[in-house]
């Protein structure tokens, strides 16, 4: 199972270089146009930071390319857009007494999120800034599964946000033992006008990488062809 999962979470990662090594590239040298030059360690991290924005994508279970395409028709309609009633909740702990685990669940998914971005990005650790990429990121999956015929729960973007605050606070309680990790990952500037947008916005362009990969390459694709690689290893798949 863990050598399944490992396979399966590389496999995500993977399916994000198309559109990363582009970004890198015009990334690289817009940096040495202002004379900055990325730390090996920030490049390390962000791509483990990438790596788990396609996790959280996976397990949130966001459409793909052709979930889009195939449930279109019963959704775009002359009349306008019709979302089924059923998979739409607006009702906050309207689910709560079925278990508080799925709530807990979301609330551990974006504990990352809230810690990761201050501490590779200083403009993170303005707490609304965090939190609002959190909320941004969570409704735009919640958002996208109204195309895949899951529900699209506001607790699920409550928790999500919740997590990321959490992360928030983790962060600051243990800011001064992370001091020298972010002297070797964070983007360091006395300028703020001279950082060119790509750097200027670099985690916004992770999460997009990130969602782009999965939705237009892992699952139209890389996961059709990975089903049978691991059903002939493993005899079974949970993909």
């Amino acid at each position: 199972m863990i050598l399944m999962f490992i396979i399966v979470s590389i496999t995500w990662f993977i399916s994000t270089l198309p559109f990363l090594i582009p970004y890198h590239i015009l990334l690289t040298s817009q940096s040495k146009k202002i004379g900055y030059k990325l730390s090996i360690e920030h490049i390390a991290i962000v791509y483990i930071f990438v790596y788990y924005l396609t996790g959280v994508l996976s397990f949130t279970g966001i459409p793909s390319i052709r979930d889009i395409v195939h449930n279109s028709f019963g959704i775009i309609t002359p009349k306008g857009l019709n979302f089924p009633q059923d998979e739409i909740n607006l009702i906050p702990f309207y689910w709560i007494t079925e278990g508080v685990r799925p709530y807990i669940e979301n609330i551990l998914l974006f504990i990352p999120l809230g810690f990761i971005l201050p501490c590779i990005w200083g403009k993170y650790e303005v707490l609304w800034k965090t939190a609002l990429s959190g909320i941004t990121f969570s409704l735009i999956i919640e958002l996208s599964q109204l195309f895949n015929r899951r529900v699209t729960d506001i607790d699920d973007l409550l928790m999500n946000t919740l997590g990321t605050l959490i992360g928030w606070v983790i962060f600051r309680l243990l800011i001064e033992h992370l001091s020298k990790l972010q002297d070797k990952v964070s983007v360091q500037s006395t300028n703020i006008e001279k950082i060119p947008l790509l750097l200027r916005e670099e985690a916004c362009f992770y999460m997009v990488s990130a969602f782009a990969g999965m939705f237009f390459v892992f699952y139209p694709f890389l996961r059709s062809l990975l089903i049978p690689f691991l059903r002939s290893l493993f005899g079974f798949v949970l993909i």
